[in-house]
């Protein structure tokens, strides 16, 4: 993904960064190491409230240096993203993960009974992607 003038960095730990793209209505959520669960929880938070607060359409999480996260850690995201979410603007959001995170990653609350929690009551939906460029061009796309 390339970053361009209006790409700003809004926000940064020893965990993540997080950058905004106006223009492309884009909250792009980068972790940079392993998080900790605290670091995790931490920094989703901190990128709702961002997203919120720029009204940004479309989130892109860059997940390619978590090499694992607890389930709890997962489960904590179905829960509480979605209600922190709900007020605001956002259409899509896209993870992408290394092959070998993806496979691990608990997707049953995403595919019980064919229902995508996220897409319940009109929210967004969410998908997991390999690599940063399908994921851009997918959230991009016209629904």
């Amino acid at each position: 993904m390339v970053y361009t003038a209006t790409t700003r960095q809004v926000y940064e730990d020893e965990a993540l960064i997080i950058y905004v793209d106006l223009p492309l209505s884009l909250l792009r959520l980068v972790w940079q190491q392993q998080p900790t669960s605290t670091q995790y929880r931490q920094g989703y938070r901190q990128g709702i409230m961002l997203a919120l607060e720029h009204k940004t359409r479309f989130w892109l999480t860059d997940s390619r240096q978590v090499l694992y996260l607890h389930q709890a850690d997962q489960h904590w995201m179905y829960a509480k993203m979605r209600p922190l979410l709900k007020g605001g603007k956002l259409q899509r959001m896209a993870i992408v993960l290394q092959p070998e995170t993806l496979i691990m990653t608990d997707q049953q609350p995403l595919r019980e009974k064919g229902i995508n929690p996220f897409q319940e009551k009109r929210l967004f939906p969410l998908e997991f992607f390999l690599d940063v460029g399908s994921a851009f061009v997918w959230l991009q796309e016209e629904k």
